[in-house]
């Protein structure tokens, strides 16, 4: 296993939609059960996630205390083929287990990402399924809605740029790194989430920095919607106080 997965116990199964693996965060689940993972297991104490990517996140309530139960769906051309099968290549990529694993490593780092509950995949021949278990952040909004909301705030824009500098600097890459995917507390302090393909890079390799905070630019941009004054002013603080952090 990778990253934070030494804190991680894991459980093989077999059930009607094929076997596989259960890997759980011994904090916060004692009994482990793959029916967690199906949204209809929940009945009525489900309530699907806003901003849920494809629409397959919804948030619900366990013995795990509250949490965000996330598919992993396709995108682009292969999801005309299947909206939720992926190739098999091996336990050890995962989409499910390695975001996990990514996140206890995170919060080791004392990085702010959600809690890691638990992850599971089904394989049936050649292809598998897979899904996600995360705490959820309460009291937060994302950073694209307040921008929508043209929102001015100069001192969380830099709070911003210094998050995804602590990042960097831990050498994780974000690969999906936007507006979206910033939440904001009560506080006014970000956290990331959705780490789907996520990686923590080599030392010293450092020509991803640069890449990953245009992928950011690009967002602020998008969701601004024709606000160039106001894009302009968010990119010039996150950039301003990312550079600071990063010297």
């Amino acid at each position: 296993m990778k990253g934070g997965a030494q804190s991680m116990q894991s459980m093989d199964f077999a059930d009607a939609r094929g076997a596989g693996q259960l890997v759980f965060n011994p904090s916060l689940v004692e009994h482990p059960k793959p029916e967690w993972f199906d949204p209809a297991s929940w009945g009525e104490a489900i309530k699907p996630v806003a901003n849920g990517g494809r629409g397959a996140a919804w948030f619900v309530n366990g013995p795990f205390g509250s949490a965000v139960l996330r598919h992993y769906l396709r995108g682009g051309q292969m999801a005309r083929f299947s909206r939720d099968a992926f190739v098999w290549s091996g336990r050890q990529n995962v989409r499910s287990h390695n975001e996990l694993e990514l996140l206890a490593l995170m919060r080791e780092l004392k990085l702010p990402v959600p809690e890691p509950i638990a992850s599971i995949h089904w394989r049936t021949g050649l292809r598998y399924r897979a899904a996600i278990l995360v705490g959820t952040i309460p009291n937060t909004r994302t950073f694209a809605s307040m921008l929508e909301d043209s929102m001015h705030d100069e001192r969380l824009w830099r709070r911003i740029g210094i998050m995804i500098a602590r990042f960097h600097q831990a050498r994780i890459l974000h690969a999906d790194l936007n507006a979206h995917n910033v939440l904001v507390d009560t506080q006014g302090f970000g956290h990331l989430i959705d780490f789907d393909k996520s990686e923590r890079r080599l030392k010293g390799d450092h020509d991803w920095q640069q890449d990953n905070l245009a992928r950011f630019e690009r967002s602020v941009h998008k969701v601004c919607n024709g606000n160039a004054a106001l894009a302009s002013a968010v990119i010039m603080a996150v950039t301003s106080a990312y550079r600071e952090s990063m010297r």
